[in-house]
């Protein structure tokens, strides 16, 4: 009897001994845990029930993980070293951790298109609210015919919510064998002013000159309000109403004063991963004269070869039922330009 009871206490001792053996590797290993959700979470293993997984790490302190929530265990070799922080779930879980409250950060969502128009693009960023694209193109061609031109362009924004200021400056210089070819100047100042996340109002002003087409001095200034149609992360949609009105000195010692109703549609549009195109149309029928009007489309293509740098493809047209004498209804430009953002 005795050497019987002496075998039973030996085998409850080996099994006991066993379990120890099997368990122990559990309690204190360093896991890494893949939540269900996508997240992972990394830790030391304090102890386990049938329900949850408490585990201890430098970043949450001890803190528990529902079973239901994991779908796999990654086991670390070796405690990473203390100077290393944890892994920690970047969005939100079910992770409980008592008397430590974290605000897990969520994952960071891919930045909304920031097309070269600065009517679509969203305001910046950056601590001084600024954001600049300067331009400049040259062609040059020496043949039977000589010719060259210089082009440059600068777009500026400025946002400060309620408030985004656009400013917009073209100068534009060329000669063909010595013979003016073109020589124009188009500067602009739009002010918004948000009222709601998707509408706004706005006043611009413009004014300039263009010694090809006979305007000695033009003017401009119209107030009116916007909206945002559609906004996805690669493709933005706005339309704009308003009142415009125009004055032009032009060089036959004319003036031509224009009252109308401006019409415009902006459009910006991630076409892959870095090009980017903008589209705009604007439209002017005279509230004076029926059935007079003026129209401009713009379309600009912009490929970044750097975080600074960028090719850039505009076309320009411009159409204008009662243009100067002597100068042609359409207007019809195409540009190549190199532009540096900063």
């Amino acid at each position: 009897m005795l050497i019987k009871r002496l075998s039973d206490a030996w085998s409850l001792l080996a099994i006991v001994s066993l379990a120890l053996l099997l368990s122990a590797p559990a309690v204190g290993q360093g896991v890494i845990l893949h939540l269900k959700n996508g997240d992972r979470i990394s830790g030391r293993i304090v102890s386990e029930s049938t329900n949850s997984v408490r585990l201890t790490n430098n970043f949450l302190g001890s803190f528990e993980v529902p079973l239901g929530e994991i779908s796999k265990r990654e086991v670390v070799p070796a405690p990473a070293p203390a100077t290393n922080a944890p892994v920690v779930a970047t969005t939100s879980t079910n992770v409980v951790a008592p008397s430590t409250n974290v605000a897990v950060a969520p994952k960071p969502a891919k930045p909304p298109m920031s097309p070269a128009n600065p009517e679509a693009t969203p305001i910046a960023s950056t601590p001084s609210n600024w954001k600049h694209d300067l331009r400049f193109g040259l062609n040059l061609r020496y043949a039977t015919t000589d010719s060259h031109e210089f082009l440059s362009i600068l777009k500026s924004t400025y946002g400060k919510q309620p408030f985004r200021h656009i400013f917009d400056v073209n100068f534009k210089y060329g000669r063909v064998e010595g013979a003016l070819s073109a020589n124009s100047l188009a500067a602009s100042e739009k002010t918004e002013y948000q009222i709601t996340p998707k509408s706004y109002v706005f006043n611009l002003i413009g004014g300039g000159y263009d010694e090809i087409r006979k305007i000695d001095y033009q003017f401009e200034v119209g107030p009116g309000f916007g909206i945002e149609l559609l906004k996805r992360t690669n493709f933005v949609w706005k339309s704009e109403v308003g009142f415009n009105y125009q004055q032009q000195n032009r060089a036959d010692d004319t003036r031509q004063n224009t009252y109308s109703v401006r019409i415009a549609e902006i459009f910006a549009w991630r076409v892959w991963d870095k090009l980017t195109a903008d589209f705009k149309v604007e439209f002017f029928p005279n509230l004076d004269e029926f059935g007079e009007y003026r129209l401009r489309i713009e379309s600009t293509l912009r490929y970044p070869v750097s975080n600074r740098l960028s090719l850039n493809l505009d076309v320009i047209d411009l159409y204008d039922t009662r243009p100067p004498q002597d100068v042609s209804q359409n207007d019809l430009q195409i540009r190549s330009t190199i532009g540096v953002t900063f």
